[in-house]
């Protein structure tokens, strides 16, 4: 018999496993009945800064079976019943660009089915691209396939490994088990906002990437899709180039588009060739970077370094209902570092990530402002457009791959901050007024946001700096697809993920490849 006790609350001053029986003990579970003891979600209680608790929801094994009546609070765990389903028959060959967490869930759950997809990914595996992204770093040579947004694990691998997501699937759960049992840490089964760790992510994705080699899926990396052909609506052959620019036709009957949300030519390749898409909204602005130990204070108070707690993490969120837009911290990541995010040459952008243990010296999140699909036009692209123009006019500033910087106190004053900040980023910073870069309605919807936040002295601190542009916060156009699966526009071909405009973050691009997977390649057994 397996129950569920939900909402315990226990301060970070006791021993929690004790103080855990105890509280299986008062729901009227006696302690020899207590079998084993799973964590279902963990996450912290630190509204009273004084008296920080951690809240737990568990289940418990019971060594023999209780009337549930005579308990307090607690219930019965019936085992979820999942639909079967059957592998359809003849499906062909099927190809996935991109090797990010929609491309790499899809696969894994082909190769499940026993199908052997082709998977093409125009960055290298990820050791390679560590060195493209390090020789970025040190001698400010981009390679435009394999850097923070391209290559093996997509753009989250250089990120905070967040798995975080607003989102309600079936399928959560297997994203999670997947990756712990490819490497990940176990605690993010149930942690309430759990993180892998870029660190970490690469021996995971290239656990990942074995385990769908050894069912029958065959990578190519460094080699880009560069077109498609579609007869009478329906996909035929794609061409791809690899890193000796020679190029090759190969058929397919299904196209999963897996691309990412900075792939750009390839998004205007596939606009060429009668791919519908449409202007989808996103955020621009910058990361506000803070010393973690003010954080931690912030969110933490005198528990601040306490061993249970870890670096703190936040959310913000202002609403301006005048103009209907909302600003927002997004991506988050306590003890991480900011880092150059740029992926096409003349154009700078920054992003944040973090490695497992967050123990960095600093705490960045993005500040950003949202953008209306059609902000700047209803031709399709002009969101994109904005996106390369304010990266274009950042690198034009700088004069290389740097970063615009300016205190949050001087952005408030409208002024250019005079003095050097310390930063976790590792490239050349410049000083520069943001009101000045950013169109009015960014700057001025940032400075609306942060002075209502700025109420908390840790957070609008002499210590508070802004770096920017962050302009990929997500995908600017949405590839738009029918319920089958199909994009409107071409049979056989599936958005999928992030980049099609579906997702917007690991889990939920991951959970996406699964879904489609199962929505074209299945059918439900009554």
């Amino acid at each position: 018999m397996k129950v569920a006790i939900n909402n315990i609350m226990v301060s970070i001053e006791k021993d929690q496993k004790k103080a855990l029986i105890k509280e299986i003990e008062k729901r009227g579970i006696r302690k020899n009945n207590i079998g084993h003891i799973e964590y279902e979600k963990k996450s912290i209680d630190s509204r009273k800064k004084k008296d920080i608790k951690l809240v737990y929801n568990i289940s418990v094994t019971l060594e023999k079976e209780l009337d549930l009546n005579r308990l307090n609070n607690v219930s019965l765990i019936n085992e979820k019943i999942f639909p079967k389903r059957k592998v359809k028959d003849n499906m062909g060959k099927i190809a996935i660009i991109g090797t990010g967490p929609a491309g790499l869930f899809a696969a894994l759950r082909l190769c499940e089915y026993g199908y052997e997809p082709l998977i093409f990914e125009r960055g290298k595996k990820v050791d390679e691209r560590h060195k493209s992204v390090d020789l970025f770093y040190t001698m400010d040579q981009l390679d435009e396939d394999s850097n923070i947004q391209f290559g093996e694990g997509g753009a989250g691998t250089y990120s905070d490994g967040k798995l975080n997501t607003r989102i309600k699937s079936e399928y959560i759960n297997k994203v999670f088990k997947e990756l712990v049992d490819h490497g990940a840490q176990k605690e993010i089964m149930w942690d309430y906002k759990p993180h892998v760790g870029t660190d970490v992510l690469k021996d995971v994705v290239k656990n990942l990437r074995e385990k769908i080699i050894s069912m029958g899926g065959k990578f190519y990396f460094e080699t880009k899709m560069t077109d498609i052909d579609v007869i009478n609506g329906k996909i035929k052959k794609i061409e791809i180039q690899n890193k000796n620019k020679s190029r090759e036709s190969i058929e397919v009957d299904h196209l999963l588009l897996c691309i990412g949300h900075s792939a750009r030519d390839t998004y205007q390749m596939l606009h060429e060739r009668g791919i519908y898409m449409e202007n989808k909204a996103f955020a621009v602005g910058a990361r506000i970077e803070h010393p973690r130990a003010d954080i931690d204070r912030m969110q933490y108070g005198d528990y601040a370094d306490h061993p249970l707690l870890g670096a703190a993490t936040y959310n913000m969120a202002y609403n301006n209902k005048a103009e209907e837009r909302g600003i927002f911290s997004f991506c988050m990541c306590p003890g991480g570092e900011i880092v150059n995010a740029a992926s096409e040459n003349g154009g700078t952008l920054v992003n944040g990530m973090s490695n497992s243990t967050r123990d960095g010296e600093f705490s960045n999140s993005a500040l950003v402002v949202a953008v209306k699909e059609n902000e700047f036009g209803e031709e399709l692209f002009s969101g994109m457009k904005f996106q390369r123009e304010l990266e274009k006019k950042a690198y034009d500033t700088i004069s290389n791959y740097g970063a615009l910087y300016q205190r949050a106190e001087d952005f408030l004053k409208n002024q250019k901050s005079s003095m050097e900040i310390e930063s976790s980023y590792k490239m050349r910073l410049e000083s520069h007024n943001l009101n000045d870069f950013f169109p009015e309605f960014i700057s001025r919807n940032m400075k609306m946001a942060l002075e209502h936040w700025g109420k908390n002295k840790y957070f609008l601190s002499p210590r508070a700096n802004l770096i920017g542009p962050e302009t990929r916060t997500s995908a600017p156009v949405r590839i738009t697809r029918k319920e089958s699966g199909d994009s409107v526009s071409v049979q056989g071909v599936y958005p999928v993920g992030e980049g099609a405009g579906y997702a917007g973050g690991i889990m939920s691009a991951a959970v996406d490849g699964l879904k489609i997977v199962d929505l074209v390649f299945t059918e439900v057994i009554e």
